[in-house]
């Protein structure tokens, strides 16, 4: 049987714990997390994108492809034409037209 005194130091041990842990989680993200770890994140390529094109965005999002991870961004421009950007997330770089798909 576990006493009272028991019960309350495994309280505050797990109390402890999860304190400890939260500015851990805090820096790693969740599930919707959008930053990349070493280099650009999505927002701030998205921005950069909508700023450049003078566009509206559609889409965005951060892929895996052959192990690195690249910022997919499809935006419209003025024109009604549809264009789509991919960009290096750890060096920001847009991949050259030319390795587009379309």
């Amino acid at each position: 049987m576990v006493s009272i005194r028991q019960r309350r130091l495994l309280g505050g041990l797990l109390l402890a714990g999860m304190l400890f842990s939260l500015p851990l989680a805090a820096q790693h993200g969740g599930p919707g997390d959008r930053g990349d770890r070493n280099g650009v994140d999505l927002d701030t390529t998205v921005e950069r994108i909508r700023k450049e094109t003078g566009g509206r965005v559609l889409h965005a999002e951060t892929l895996e492809n052959q192990g690195n991870r690249e910022h997919r961004v499809r935006i419209i421009d003025d024109r009604g034409k549809v264009r789509r950007y991919r960009v290096d997330a750890g060096s920001g770089k847009e991949e050259s037209p030319g390795q587009r798909r379309r």
